[in-house]
């Protein structure tokens, strides 16, 4: 049994502590709804001034662990806020400024597993900085034009853009504030292929969508260093196929996409510099009213010496609660494998393929408030066949404003 005594006092506090955000938080918007009887009542700020449209959202994460070797286990918290602005600058484009700010690494930094158990906090922490305790250090995690062109042949993007969201994407896997919280179940970068450095960089993307059933998108960006220095000397580029069929009228999305990494790597054997290749599917089906399929398949090259997962494989299902009357819950449940690469110098010195499953159910107060209770098991965490289990049990709750 992986859960002993002292991991369970952990599991009883994060338990004691979901309640007490449950019986707080479920009255917060109750309370904004009585506010006022105009359409934007339940808004903490408006959604509109003067063409300038206002999104935001505040994304807090409690997770304990429960496995973790030589009395490692924890019980932390973070949050995360996004702030979005966005502005018109002709009929076809708009300006988009997004800024990002946080505390908390939350579990991360004690769990050694190869994909990230709360993503949330680890974006922010890559762009924002947020090792300081008690410091919230807001930034511009992104600001660029998008456009749309030729009715809506041609898409453009450019500017400080969020490079990985561009290609992966996933209808029911991949928002981390509202769907799966483990890295892998968002994207594959990240648990496979290396992420830039800074996560965000400026770049360049393009989307021809000839007609309603393919997508064309080509995406490149500055993978070096901040991003903001000699950026055409170290490109990472990504092309990616959409094919969205509709199976007995239920929509569809079928990606097929390749990334071209030329960061400086170490290739195995000869310690000769190397650039990094990989590929990968994201898929997704609507195969009736509220019930949707997601499954993922990535690959990178495994004769570079830093890549230590050379494979990854992942699928899941994502209920929704229109079936039982509750129209904005949700029940998600996944499962992943990270097929370690043995090759590698960084490699276990008993490597075994590490495993992933997640299950949520969220559930919606209102439009604005969501809190969903998580669970994730961890298997062979780092790649090390030796590792304990490590169980997480912990609750998000997002407000969207």
């Amino acid at each position: 049994m992986f859960l002993r005594t002292r991991p369970m006092q952990h599991i009883t506090k994060v338990i004691f502590v979901v309640c007490s955000l449950f019986i707080l938080l479920v009255f917060i918007p109750v309370a904004h709804a009585h506010e006022g009887e105009e359409e934007d009542a339940g808004h903490l700020i408006p959604h509109q001034l003067d063409g300038l449209h206002i999104t935001g959202g505040v994304t807090s994460i409690l997770q304990g662990t429960s496995g973790i070797a030589n009395h490692g286990d924890v019980t932390d918290f973070s949050y995360t806020l996004d702030l979005n602005f966005e502005a018109p600058v002709s009929k076809t484009g708009k300006v988009v400024i997004a800024f990002e700010a946080g505390n908390g690494k939350g579990v991360n930094d004690n769990m050694p597993s190869l994909s990230i158990s709360n993503y949330d906090a680890y974006i922010t922490e890559v762009n924002s900085g947020i090792d300081t305790p008690g410091v919230v250090t807001p930034s511009v995690s992104q600001v660029y034009y998008e456009g749309k062109y030729f009715d809506g042949f041609l898409g453009v993007k450019a500017g400080k853009i969020d490079v990985h969201a561009c290609h992966d994407d996933n209808a029911y896997a991949n928002d981390e504030t509202d769907q799966f919280i483990t890295g892998m179940f968002v994207r594959s970068t990240g648990s496979i292929f290396p992420e830039l450095d800074t996560y965000y960089a400026p770049g360049v993307s393009l989307t021809l969508s000839p007609s309603e059933m393919f997508d064309f998108t080509v995406t490149g960006a500055n993978g070096n260093g901040s991003g903001f220095e000699d950026v055409f000397s170290h490109a990472y580029t990504a092309g990616q196929v959409n094919v969205k069929p509709k199976f007995l009228g239920n929509d569809g999305n079928y990606r097929f996409y390749y990334i071209y990494d030329a960061r400086k790597y170490t290739e195995i054997g000869s310690g000769k510099t190397a650039n990094n290749n990989g590929f990968g599917l994201s898929l997704d089906q609507n195969i009736s009213e509220g019930i949707g399929l997601f499954a993922r398949y990535s690959s990178q090259d495994d004769s570079i010496d830093e890549n230590l997962v050379k494979s990854s494989v992942s699928g899941g299902v994502s209920v929704s609660g229109k079936m039982w009357k509750r129209d904005n819950d949700v029940i998600g449940v996944a499962y992943g494998i990270l097929n370690v690469n043995d090759k590698s110098s960084h490699a276990a010195a008993n490597p075994g393929d590490e495993g992933h499953f997640e299950v949520y159910y969220k559930v919606g107060f209102s439009d604005h408030f969501t809190l969903t209770p998580d669970l994730q098991v961890v298997t062979n965490a780092g790649g090390d066949a030796g590792q304990d289990t490590i169980t997480l049990l912990g609750v998000r709750g997002q407000l969207n404003f």
